[in-house]
């Protein structure tokens, strides 16, 4: 069997921990192993030594004494092996229920790390397959699949011991079938490791469609597209049907071949074996003893050889872990970051350069200043890099040159902690949790108090909606907000974006999908909001960022004008055409 060694060193990491335990499965699993070559060696003594015992001195009557200790020493066995059992199956779940947890953990804080991009590029139901499927089977790989492995090392070096010793010649000739049974096992095991990789991305690829047609139910009632979703959920169905045939035709085949090859040996031996009986020179005790312990021998070449199918198999899931895993984050903290407690607000942007990685589009010499408490907006066509501009000063991405600095400090000297604490963002698709109004509210920051929390929604004028349902604060929202309309959405996100007193607040198109008195409340709002913090509006409607102390219009990347509304509509041809497109002068 060819393993990647360097896979084998990184799954070794997450069972670290956990050796002891798994130390000491093994050695109940051999002792299990142990008790169950204790019943071939019974049959030996009851067909060769108890039996003709009791038969010689049956003139003076059976003696019961020998059968009733027989009887206890195998009842004996048989209880240690339901203890035995009990502590494995124990020892065997804590170790995978916890490796599961540590797996899962480590994949779910990488992808909080990961940049937005990868987020927008892959579907969440790809990323479930490989959080909850995949996971599962490597949590199988490290658990019950290795204990098995070494249980029938051990239990195949002491079955080899006793039948060279019984009889070498018969035994030798017996495993003449082994090698062609490893050639088997690894020609199979090849061809389900190319089966069990695709059946996992076609999984993956279910769940993906399932949770994007759940999700979108609206819009597709809306246009009536059931069928056409139908019909695409049923040609997923029926690949991953031909796959899930075609695995399970290619191990029973790889069982049944194997099967076969090794019952060679044992019509081998009860052939020989019986010559030996009537020649005299093998007891039927110790045939029959053999004849089990080859079959004992088989059990576990068999187990190997499907162990290995399932680590063939079970690695497709590792690589498709390690994939993820081995996605750099798009940013990471500073070895010794600067803790700020309470930023000022200045922002400076120095000849920063950004590109994405798939298309290429970004930012080129962009330098911007920012004083502590203005109010800047940025406008300008779709697609000029707006929204990429937000993402730089939140710290989402860092730029591929140039500096971003707040309160003259490289943000990336700043910790994610403090920085995130002094900077929020309220983006165009307000989303809540499925939580109550008052934890959505305080998932910015969990240790404010209810007065806080209230005070919050009432600078955001969304206090008195909340007091007019019956729950209140209390009240559940349905998943993603689904219960409340959008400008009362956007409301709560405001009063969840000022509750831990930023220092700066973004807004990204925070009102462009309102209606008018949404948007009136929203800016109500802002004015009380906006006073003693630097604001960065991003906005398609110009009626809103009006009075903003400067406003900045960039198109492809590039700043291309800056100043006050009157003054771009002075000297900015493409403000100017903005402004006739939405105010109508």
């Amino acid at each position: 069997m060819t393993l990647d060694t360097k896979k084998v060193k990184r799954l070794w990491d997450y069972l670290r921990p956990y050796w002891h335990l798994e130390l000491l499965t093994f050695l109940v699993m051999a002792v299990l192993a142990t008790l169950a070559l204790a019943l071939p060696v019974a049959v030996k003594y009851l067909i060769d030594d108890l039996i003709p015992g009791l038969i010689a001195g049956a003139d003076n009557g059976i003696r019961i004494k020998p059968v009733v200790y027989f009887g206890l020493v195998l009842g004996g066995i048989y209880f240690a092996q339901i203890i035995f059992s009990w502590a494995r199956d124990y020892l065997a779940g804590y170790i995978g229920a916890n490796i599961i947890a540590d797996l899962r953990s480590q994949l779910f804080g990488h992808l909080e790390r990961l940049s937005l991009k990868f987020h927008q590029s892959h579907q969440v139901g790809e990323i479930m397959s490989r959080t909850i499927s995949d996971v599962n089977r490597i949590q199988s790989l490290l658990t019950s699949t290795l204990l098995i492995f070494l249980t029938n090392i051990f239990m195949l070096t002491a079955i080899m011991v006793y039948l060279l010793s019984t009889n070498w010649i018969l035994t030798l000739v017996a495993i003449i079938p082994l090698p062609l049974t490893i050639l088997l096992a690894n020609k199979f095991g090849i061809r389900l490791h190319r089966i069990s990789k695709k059946l996992q991305e076609t999984i993956a690829s279910f769940s993906a469609r399932l949770q994007e047609s759940l999700v979108s139910i609206k819009t597709i009632k809306a246009f009536g597209q059931e069928s056409a979703e139908q019909k695409k959920m049923d040609k997923i169905l029926s690949g991953l049907t031909a796959l899930y045939v075609k695995n399970s035709v290619t191990i029973s085949l790889s069982a049944n071949l194997v099967n076969f090859v090794n019952m060679i040996g044992p019509i081998v031996v009860l052939s020989w074996g019986t010559y030996l009986i009537a020649g005299g020179t093998m007891k039927l005790g110790t045939l029959m003893a053999f004849y089990m312990l080859l079959s004992y021998l088989y059990t576990p070449v068999q187990s190997l050889a499907s162990l290995h199918i399932e680590i063939k198999s079970a690695m497709a899931s590792v690589d498709r872990l390690f994939e993820y895993l081995d996605i750099p984050p798009a940013v990471i903290e500073h070895n010794n970051p600067i803790i700020l407690q309470k930023s000022r607000g200045a922002i400076g942007i120095d000849s920063i350069r950004f590109h994405y990685q798939d298309n290429g589009f970004g930012l080129e010499h962009f330098s911007l200043k920012i004083a502590a408490r203005e109010k800047i907006a940025v406008v300008g066509p779709s697609g000029s890099g707006k929204t990429t501009l937000v993402n730089l000063i939140a710290r989402f991405y860092d730029p591929d040159a140039g500096t971003i600095s707040l309160d003259g400090i490289d943000m990336r000297r700043i910790s994610l902690e403090s920085l995130r604490r002094n900077i929020t963002l309220v983006d165009q698709e307000p989303l809540l949790f499925k939580t109550t109004i008052f934890n959505n509210i305080a998932y910015s920051n969990p240790d404010r108090n209810p007065d806080e929390v209230k005070k919050a929604a009432i600078v955001a004028n969304i206090h008195d909606f909340i007091m007019s349902l019956p729950d209140g604060y209390e009240t559940e929202v349905g998943e993603r907000g689904v219960t409340i309309s959008g400008g009362e959405k956007q409301r709560i996100c405001l009063a969840r974006a000022i509750l831990p007193d930023p220092a700066i607040l973004i807004l990204d198109e925070a009102t462009s999908a309102l209606d008018s008195r949404s948007e009136e409340l929203i800016q109500e709002a802002l004015q009380n909001i906006l006073k003693d913090k630097t604001a960065i509006i991003i906005a398609h409607r110009l009626s809103t960022i009006q009075h903003a102390d400067r406003i900045i219009v960039i198109d492809r990347g590039r700043i291309i004008d800056q100043g006050s509304h009157e003054e771009l509509l002075e000297k900015s041809p493409l403000y100017r055409e903005l402004a006739k497109r939405q105010l109508k002068i």
